[in-house]
């Protein structure tokens, strides 16, 4: 009895040292004013008490992570987004910031995650998450030797609003396939990466006159650098195929087993009508290059123009695989699907085109 009164009496003098219970909502309160203040020490404290009173607190992870976020606290910044998806899967600016911070951290594949499906889900008015989401995942691509993917996102970042500089370095970066980041480039190639940079920027931005010649004075500059008679070879298809042609020719003289310049001109060849050669450049590029989605589906279609269906399918569905998100292999594909009687598989891969290119026009708002 004696052992009973004196534990509850130091329960009771316990409870009066620490005071009265704090609310969560007192607390969370009280956090929310601190960064209102910009008082972030104090309010990283504050959410972390309210959160380990409400684990939760969606709101409260988001708020911490920001702070993590500007803070360049990548670490605490993906722990603290990562709970907040967990709540609230389907809030797109929560996925951008997620992969942002583990850009911060180096985890490349991990960013491309999330930035990706921040894409998908839309970063609803935040324009500014938008563009910094965009040019990250530009960059991530890059490092992860995605080039082609690369320039697609930060055509989407030009169109979106006037670009600043540091895109005009990412830009050059993935024309050239220099798998680093623009504070990785060297000394002696910065002028070079930022004037074909400058050039890419022109042909973004719709000024076709004005990176036409930018890109003439690079190949007279360095007639022998790899990459830009493909670059600028591609551009000219459109306006100028016989010159287009040529250059990506020229780039083969350069660079013999330059896969996109082989791809490019199959796709060429095919738009020409002459299946044929195309199936010439095409194989070439597919054996070089088993795990290029691009090639791949230039070999599935040369195959197709050339009547061999179920080897076209084939490389086709390889393709898709590779790159499921590829509008232009999922048409081939459905194509090919059509052409041997699967009317469902065509159909399906029709609408997975239709969503894609829906994605795709929209800018991924």
């Amino acid at each position: 009895m004696r052992a009973c009164v004196i534990t509850l009496l130091m329960i009771s003098m316990a409870a009066a040292q620490s005071g009265p219970a704090v609310s969560f909502d007192e607390v969370a309160r009280k956090a929310d004013a601190a960064r209102a203040a910009d008082r972030l020490d104090e309010a990283v404290r504050l959410y972390q008490r309210a959160l380990r009173l409400k684990p939760a607190w969606a709101e409260g992870w988001f708020s911490l992570g920001t702070i993590f976020y500007d803070a360049d606290r990548h670490a605490e910044c993906v722990d603290a987004f990562t709970r907040f998806v967990a709540l609230k899967p389907d809030v797109g600016p929560a996925h951008g910031l997620l992969g942002l911070c583990e850009f911060g951290r180096g985890n490349y594949d991990a960013a491309l995650r999330h930035l990706f499906r921040g894409q998908e889900l839309g970063f609803g008015d935040n324009a500014q998450i938008r563009q910094v989401a965009l040019y990250h995942t530009a960059l991530a691509l890059i490092v992860r030797r995605n080039f082609e993917k690369a320039i697609e996102q930060l055509s989407i970042l030009v169109n979106l609003s006037p670009p600043p500089n540091v895109v005009r370095s990412a830009a050059g970066l993935a024309v050239l396939r220099m798998p680093v980041l623009p504070d990785r480039i060297p000394a002696a190639d910065w002028t070079f990466v930022d004037r074909v940079g400058e050039a890419e920027l022109a042909e973004m931005e719709r000024r076709a006159e004005e990176s036409g010649k930018l890109f003439e004075r690079l190949l007279a500059d360095y007639p022998k650098a790899p990459e830009l008679h493909y670059t600028y070879g591609s551009l000219l298809l459109s306006s100028d195929p016989p010159r287009g042609v040529a250059l990506l020719k020229g780039e083969l003289i350069i660079s013999p087993d330059h896969v996109p310049a082989l791809a490019s001109l199959a796709y060429e060849y095919l738009k020409e009508g002459d299946p044929a050669q195309a199936l010439l450049y095409a194989e070439k590029a597919a054996r070089l290059a088993p795990g290029d989605f691009a090639a791949r589906t230039a070999y599935g279609r040369a195959l197709l123009e050339q009547g061999r269906v179920a080897d076209a399918i084939r490389e086709l569905e390889t393709a898709v695989k590779l790159a499921p998100d590829s509008p232009q292999a999922r048409f081939a594909l459905a194509n090919a699907y059509t052409q041997a009687g699967r009317s469902n598989d065509a159909d399906h891969e029709r609408k997975e085109f239709n969503r894609l290119r829906k994605l795709l026009d929209s800018g991924r708002k």
